[in-house]
């Protein structure tokens, strides 16, 4: 075992994406998700479908272990490795710490084709489904069925291909039978993460959860949740009290009308309520403000830093790498310098993976197709990214 390329998720991990599909984790490249058309006759797999046992041990999913049992670097999980060469800690440092006590047991659970003996999961991650009441400017219909509405303004456009209407194969995140199965493979399970879509709008998980209440377990699972900010409903509250740990993700990406045109659908007023609302139950929850930083909002990155350091919160930075043209690193170069000119409230760690992140190469083109997507989207939406974020003012008017 080679520490360096070794991540304990591919062996004990499910990590769920809306569509059906899985991946090793949130964060592997999802260009050729590693559940789909992995079966011998070519058929793609899908939750609620196909058997958990054989989603897992698909030809993509065991070349991934016996890569990394061979000290070598799967091509899908570039990102972690890329993250370390530049000193920032990745996922897989995280994850092997925090799950070590399944590391040795990994290579006894492991055949030689790199399938697994006993498909049993100790992290499971749900992505429920595309069900949502926002169409956030760096989403896309692939989380967010809202996103349909915008759909016919790419057709005829260089976006056409990667915004068309999303093709839910099954309802996996409202099947009892589905939350029945994974049950059984959640022996000694450690943590739950919840994601979406958005999952407050998804009440059937809730009857996966029950379970582990009923059975007394829940006493031992950390829960996670990441949720929009558009409501926080007092039955999820009574539920997730009852579990070891709950972090949730209150997923804000900006303050006051940048944060209404960025997760457009959303009212900040509404936003701050449900906020204030959460935040009361700080003493209870371990609460995290999850900001998914782009070209949209990083020019005011350390203000709202400032806006979670008023409420004693820690924040997360989620950083758009799909589409590439939104990545931080597109915006123009002066205002890359006034941004690292002007932090005040960044640590040094932030600060460093924010330099990596603006300076990482980038194209002409990509930049163009920011500016071409921004204009095709305002139009779409009847709106005005310079109304909002004045800081791309001179660049778009």
């Amino acid at each position: 075992m080679d520490s360096k390329s070794f991540c304990v998720l591919p062996w004990i991990h499910l990590a769920t994406h809306p569509i059906g599909t899985v991946t090793p984790c949130c964060i592997t490249d999802m260009t050729n998700s590693v559940s789909t058309a992995a079966h011998p006759d070519g058929r793609h797999l899908f939750l609620g479908k196909d058997p958990l046992e054989k989603i897992t041990n698909t030809n993509k999913f065991n070349d991934i272990r016996k890569q990394m049992m061979n000290g070598e670097f799967p091509s899908v999980c570039q990102k972690c490795y890329k993250y370390e060469e530049g000193g920032v800690e990745s996922k897989r440092i995280e994850s092997n710490k925090k799950f070590e006590e399944f590391i040795e047991s990994c290579f006894e659970n492991t055949n030689e084709d790199g399938s697994l003996k006993n498909v049993n999961y100790n992290y499971v991650e749900l992505r429920l489904g595309t069900v949502c009441n926002l169409k956030c400017t760096t989403c896309n219909p692939f989380s967010s069925n809202r996103w349909n509405e915008d759909i016919p303004a790419f057709k005829g456009t260089e976006f056409e291909k990667d915004y068309f209407k999303c093709d839910i194969r099954t309802e996996w995140y409202r099947d009892h039978s589905f939350y029945d199965e994974l049950y059984t493979k959640c022996n000694n399970l450690k943590e739950i993460w919840i994601n979406g879509g958005e999952p407050t709008l998804i009440r059937e998980h809730g009857y996966f959860l029950e379970k582990f209440i009923e059975d007394g377990t829940c006493a031992n699972i950390d829960l996670h949740y990441s949720i929009n900010m558009t409501a926080v409903p007092d039955r999820f509250i009574e539920i997730w009290k009852k579990f070891k740990r709950v972090r949730i993700h209150l997923s804000i990406d900006d303050l006051e009308g940048r944060n209404e045109y960025i997760r457009y659908g959303s009212n900040w007023e509404t936003t701050l309520f449900n906020f204030k609302k959460i935040i009361q139950y700080k003493d209870i929850f371990n609460l995290e403000v999850c900001q998914t930083v782009s070209a949209y909002n990083v020019y005011n990155i350390d203000n709202f830093k400032k806006f979670t350091l008023d409420y004693d919160l820690i924040i997360s930075h989620n950083y758009v790498h799909y589409p590439s043209f939104q990545h931080v690193n597109i915006i123009p170069e002066e205002m890359k310098i006034e941004i690292i000119n002007n932090i005040k409230y960044m640590r040094p760690d932030e600060i460093e993976r924010l330099k990596i992140e603006l300076f990482k190469p980038t194209t002409e083109k990509e930049k163009t197709k920011f500016f071409d997507f921004v204009k095709i989207l305002d139009k779409s939406r009847n709106t005005k990214i310079t109304d909002h974020l004045m800081e791309w003012k001179k660049y778009i008017e």
